[in-house]
């Protein structure tokens, strides 16, 4: 061996160490993005939070957390492998493993959202209570008014309930309910994302007018969605279940694949 040369003593293959290496670095560097853009977008619109709420129908905050999480987990592997500290690798393969255990959580509670709605009543879990204030606050922010309207125009929904009814929820909001004390001109009315549009219907953002006060179930079923949100979820859950589980396991193999290398 030439004089000053430093034998490579890793115990540690160098193309699966390279490869974790890479693999996190090019997410530490997506996660790095994500919240300088996002943490820039919520000081821009002065964001303030007030309910659980404002966190879950807000994209940039939900981008910000998910950036934050991808930037210390991608940290922690990216150094940790490259340099092989073994606490680091150890901290980062805790944490993989607790986000994977999240999400298979979330996924539990998604099949009982759709099997047994008792079990939530149980455990004091209540959807329909939970984003009633996102009907409250739907004028105070136009990134969570943009967010409810996505969801209520894709899903063919109105308002965030398990029934049927769940347009009357927009009651709660002091511009579109019917008592005596609102003057808005939209009293009575609900958004515009409630209303059903035909193949080559144009936008009409009155559309929603007079529904709440509409006594015809046939007119008000030619006029808007009356279904809530939430049971557009559970029925869209039902309908594509086997996608649903391909989905997720093609989300969880990968991550489990990879946690068992780490360990």
């Amino acid at each position: 061996m030439a004089p000053g040369r430093r034998r490579d003593r890793s115990s540690v293959n160098p193309c699966l160490k390279y490869f974790i290496f890479l693999f996190n670095f090019v997410f530490l560097l997506i996660g790095v993005a994500t919240v300088g853009l996002t943490s820039w977008i919520i000081h821009e619109k002065d964001k303030k939070i007030t309910s659980f709420i404002d966190v879950v129908l807000d994209p940039s905050l939900l981008l910000l957390i998910a950036g934050c999480i991808a930037t210390l987990i991608s940290f922690l592997g990216a150094i940790g492998a490259l340099r092989e500290h073994q606490s680091m690798l150890t901290a980062y393969s805790h944490l993989v493993t607790l986000f994977i255990f999240i999400q298979v959580i979330g996924v539990v509670f998604v099949f009982l959202f759709y099997y047994d709605k008792s079990i939530f009543i149980s455990l004091k879990i209540y959807p329909d209570d939970l984003f009633k204030d996102a009907i409250v606050r739907y004028r105070d922010d136009p990134d969570q008014q943009d967010f409810i309207d996505g969801w209520q125009k894709e899903m063919d929904c109105c308002g965030f309930s398990d029934d049927d009814e769940g347009y009357k929820a927009w009651n709660n909001n002091i511009y579109y309910n019917c008592t005596d004390e609102n003057k808005s001109a939209e009293k009575c009315a609900v958004p515009w994302s409630c209303c059903v549009l035909k193949d080559g219907d144009r936008l009409n953002l009155l559309c929603g007018n007079g529904a709440l006060e509409q006594t015809s179930s046939t007119l008000l079923n030619n006029q808007i969605y009356t279904r809530g949100c939430l049971k557009a979820v559970r029925e869209w859950v039902g309908s594509n279940l086997f996608v649903f589980g391909c989905i997720v396991i093609g989300v969880l193999i990968p991550q489990i694949s990879k946690w068992q290398y780490q360990r």
